[in-house]
């Protein structure tokens, strides 16, 4: 048949073996590839094999050719075979004796086993025509996934080569409990139901009928039809399969997808209809263990209806009561994740876009190791192909795996920071709305036009005539109902009622209530005569100078802050009037301290809070408020001091009559010296 090493190159096979008998000795072995590691076992044996039997053939060589020939789903699975020097080699899927693992087999596995073992005598027997003369436990393996597989083909003899003469010589070399005594004299007729017999009764001598159902009366069914003297009265082997034993349901179910590509489509969507509802009936493990296979193999993945019915609930692990999957995270992660890994290899574009649909919810049950080394590979094969279906959805899955593995194993590492962060600075804490709310209202001038002075309650004049809210929500926020607002100041008289104007620019805020008050006070009394004459004069000026000089802050205002401060400190509130009222004139205040520094220039700036109110009202006389016009251009401020300096005409003319109170009379009285104004007012 020629030499088949040349498809095992780079075979590695462990110096272990796993098996010795008289004929040869299994070893496992493994054949790396550019996409996976194939694991296979391999059976060497010696080309001379002493006994009469095996005088003109080698049972190892006789398996390999019958091996070749007589292919089927539970038949051991042939893959190639060569000479290495004296040595056989046989290369077969990978498998373990049966003997080795019978103790650990479930009870399912052993039905389906047998019911495995049982298809592949019917196979051989009743459609091939040969002869299977040694069927016993040593004759069976188990593969990776605990299928049972039928060997044993050194004893394998076809229908024309049988003779008595072989079942006579051959019988020394079979097992010695599963020959029928009188198989000479029936002439070899039915000695496979007697030997399968034999191996069920020794599997199934320890199993009751509450672990596998009706396994007692299989028992008896073995050894009263199968073993009966009168072989014409022992049962074909495809009649044993109608026994209840292999007609429970799970092995029903086993059996349908083992059988699928033999099924009608109308008998295939009937079956997989109500196919998930069938297997909730039983342990999810067994099922994950023994039909996981079956259920994500090729026919099953391009079956339509298996697409809508029951890939969802395989591919989707269950992740609560809610949840629609078959099996539990742990069980999905033992037994379904391994299936998809391999599936994940087929180049078949219906099946990839199948396992792709369902990729973001089994993604994170595999590990790192395995979407670096096996699943990324796979995807970014997938995005070269034509099928723009195909390459969307692994675009999609891509994007499962940046968070995972990272966008530079993802894309690469040739990358660089394009997009910003725009976001604003101090982005609010969604569980305190206003705690990182900032003002946006700009800076006006320079620091030294914005006072910082602190107001009641904790804030600050800026926050309040800006419209800055942070201070203010926070402290909602944190004082509840104890923060107390502050009433809103009236308007002084003489103010420009014009919202839009620009003298409200220039007002920060209020030093000192107290100041204020009493200022107000004397001031009002002061101007009283006079209010007529020069409210509407000193206003428009006001406006004229805020209005041409939006920056520049009148120098009045430092005086009446300093004048207003100074009366406070020296006098009692009962005799601020007993001072000269010259010291309250703003104009005579400014010249004195103008005389007194003519060597330099003055800061008119400094210290300086620009104040709004209504009591500081000058009376000018006569003066036509053009000539203040010179105070709008602040370089030229000296030249027009010192012209005013050298004007003989009194600055101010103030009846000063009607303020002359004695003290004695007010402490006589009990009054505050104000009760004769009070009419007027």
């Amino acid at each position: 048949m020629g030499n088949d090493q040349s498809q095992l190159k780079g075979l590695e096979i462990s110096k272990k073996a796993i098996q010795v008998t008289d004929y040869w000795s299994l070893y496992s072995g493994e054949i790396p590839t550019e996409s996976a590691v194939t694991y296979i076992s391999i059976f060497q044996g010696e080309t001379l094999v002493t006994g009469q039997f095996w005088a003109n053939q080698n049972p190892l060589e006789r398996a390999i050719k019958n091996l070749k020939i007589y292919r089927h789903p539970n038949i051991l699975k042939y893959i190639a075979s060569w000479n290495k020097g004296s040595l056989k080699m046989l290369a077969t899927e990978r498998c373990r004796p049966l003997a080795t693992c019978l103790n650990i087999t479930s009870d399912v596995q052993i039905c389906l086993g047998l019911r495995n073992v049982l298809c592949a005598l019917i196979f051989l027997i009743e459609q091939a025509n040969v002869r299977h003369l040694s069927i016993s436990i040593s004759s069976i393996y188990v593969t990776e996934d605990g299928a049972w597989r039928l060997a044993g083909f050194e004893h394998l003899w076809r229908n024309s080569d049988f003779s008595l003469n072989l079942l006579e010589k051959s019988e020394p070399y079979r097992y010695s409990k599963a020959i029928d005594p009188d198989e000479l004299k029936n002439k070899g007729q039915c000695v496979e139901q007697y030997s399968f017999a034999v191996m069920c009764e020794e599997i199934l001598h320890n199993k009751t009928d509450s672990n596998i159902p009706a396994v007692e009366d299989f028992k008896s069914y073995c050894t009263t039809h199968l073993k009966h003297n009168n072989v014409a009265m022992r049962p074909k082997l495809s009649a044993i399969l109608l026994h209840p034993l292999f007609n429970h349901d799970f092995i029903l179910i086993h059996s349908f997808l083992t059988e699928l590509p033999l099924k009608s489509s109308q008998a295939k969507q009937e079956f997989f209809t109500g196919l998930a509802d069938r297997l909730r009936t039983f342990d999810p493990e067994t099922v994950a263990e023994q039909m996981g296979s079956l259920l994500l193999s090729r026919i099953v993945l391009l079956d339509t209806t298996a697409q809508l019915c029951v890939t969802p609930f395989i591919l989707r692990p269950k992740g609560d009561d809610l949840a629609l999957g078959l099996f539990a995270p742990k069980i999905f992660s033992s037994y379904i994740i391994p299936k998809i890994k391999q599936v994940f290899c087929v180049q078949d574009a219906q099946i990839r876009l199948t396992i792709l649909e369902y990729f973001p919810d089994y993604v994170d049950f595999f590990s790192k190791e395995d979407l670096k080394e096996d699943i990324l590979p796979q995807l970014l094969l997938g995005i070269k192909d034509t099928n723009d279906v195909l390459v969307a959805k692994t675009l999609l899955c891509l994007a499962d795996l940046v968070p995972i593995l990272g966008s530079a194993v993802v894309i690469g590492g040739n990358r660089s920071k394009i997009f910003a962060d725009g976001r604003p600075q101090g982005v609010p804490d969604q569980s305190l709305p206003w705690s990182g709310v900032r003002s946006i209202t700009p800076v006006i001038g320079s620091g030294e036009f914005l006072s910082g002075s602190p107001i009641p309650g904790g804030g600050s004049a800026l926050g309040i005539i800006t419209g800055d809210t942070s201070a203010s929500f926070s402290s909602i926020i944190q004082g509840g109902p104890e923060y107390n607002f502050m009433p809103q100041r009236l308007s002084p008289d003489g103010e420009d009622t014009d919202t839009n104007s620009d003298v409200e620019v220039e007002v920060d805020e209020w030093s000192d209530w107290d100041n204020d008050g009493n200022e107000h006070t004397v001031s009002h009394h002061i101007n009283e005569e006079h209010r007529t004459e020069s409210v509407k004069t000193v206003s428009d000026a006001a406006v004229s100078i805020a209005g041409n000089k939006s920056n520049t802050p009148q120098p009045i205002n430092v005086q009446n802050d300093r004048s207003s401060t100074a009366l406070k400190d020296t006098l009692p509130p009962k005799q601020k009037t007993d001072d000269n009222i010259d010291s309250l004139d703003i104009k005579s205040q400014t010249f004195k301290k103008l005389e007194s520094n003519t060597a330099e220039e003055i800061d008119f700036f400094k210290d300086m809070e620009p104040v709004i109110q209504k009591a500081n009202v000058l009376l000018i006389g006569d003066e036509d408020p053009d000539e203040l016009s010179p105070l709008n251009d602040m370089p030229n401020v000296g030249k027009h001091v010192e012209a005013m300096k050298d004007q003989e005409a009194p600055l101010v003319d103030v009846d000063t009559s009607r303020f002359q109170i004695k003290i004695d009379d007010l402490e006589a009285n009990g009054e505050d010296g104000w009760d004769n104004e009070e009419s007027e007012w």
